[in-house]
């Protein structure tokens, strides 16, 4: 039967993809389905991998088979050394199986168990391929601020590496001022002269709005960001901001 790494993750070149921190979330999630299983109450790694490849899972693959072995064991290990799972009792421990612990089960979060199962869908490939590995790896572990902000950075330095040494902008300008000075309508290097003065200006406040609003959520005082719906759509608007730069 499937186990919560299936579900995460549906494919096994999708869990192979994972970052370790990912496949460490799953892995705990499974151990904490077996604890509380009627019957079961405890599991080893390798037990975990090959329900991977049972029916309903994974399609069996052997190179695939192995790597998952490896992945799910070294996983384990790294989930005992921070004592998220253990020994149920010396017999049994001696025979590899683990239960979740204690300190485990306040690890789990429903909450963040969706919020990976919402982020196992997106793949790097839907974001602008300037997107830097900074922000795609913020966004994998859970980190939606970062990720937001390291988009907007990549922007921010496409700005000014096309606009440095032209009306005023020097290397020490940054976020809206640069913004500003790079999209001026009038005198901005970046400001398309082919459109009309009113759509100048309108494209001189997008940027200047989105610098303004969604660059540094930490540094304007507000809230992190918890839902990755609303870290996709920003570093979505990023990956915008960036295709206008790249024809500017």
């Amino acid at each position: 039967m499937p186990n919560a790494i299936n579900v995460l993750f549906p494919t096994a070149d999708a869990l192979l993809g994972a970052t370790e921190l990912e496949v460490e979330r799953a892995v705990l999630q499974v151990y904490q389905e077996h604890t509380n299983h009627q019957f079961r109450g405890m599991t080893t790694s390798q037990t975990i991998a090959d329900q991977l490849f049972e029916i309903g899972g994974y399609a069996y693959e052997v190179g695939r088979r192995n790597s998952a072995h490896r992945l799910i064991s070294r996983a384990s290990k790294k989930l005992e050394d921070a004592g998220l799972i253990e020994e149920p009792d010396s017999h049994n421990g001696r025979n590899g199986y683990r239960t979740i612990s204690e300190k485990g089960r306040r690890a789990v979060s429903e909450i963040e168990f969706i919020a990976a199962k919402v982020r196992s869908q997106f793949v790097r490939e839907m974001f602008h391929p300037s997107l830097p590995d900074a922000a795609w790896n913020s966004f994998r572990s859970g980190d939606y601020d970062t990720a937001v902000f390291e988009a907007f950075k990549a922007v921010e330095s496409a700005v000014r590496k096309k606009s440095v040494g032209k009306n005023s902008i020097t290397d020490r300008d940054y976020g809206v001022i640069l913004m500003k000075k790079a999209f001026d309508p009038k005198s901005g290097p970046l400001t398309d002269t082919r459109a009309t003065p009113s759509r100048r200006e309108r494209r001189c406040e997008l940027f200047t709005g989105a610098f303004g609003e969604l660059r540094n959520h930490k540094a304007h005082g507000d809230p992190i960001i918890l839902d990755p719906l609303a870290a996709v759509e920003e570093m979505m608007t990023a990956g915008t901001l960036q295709r206008i730069v790249d024809t500017a």
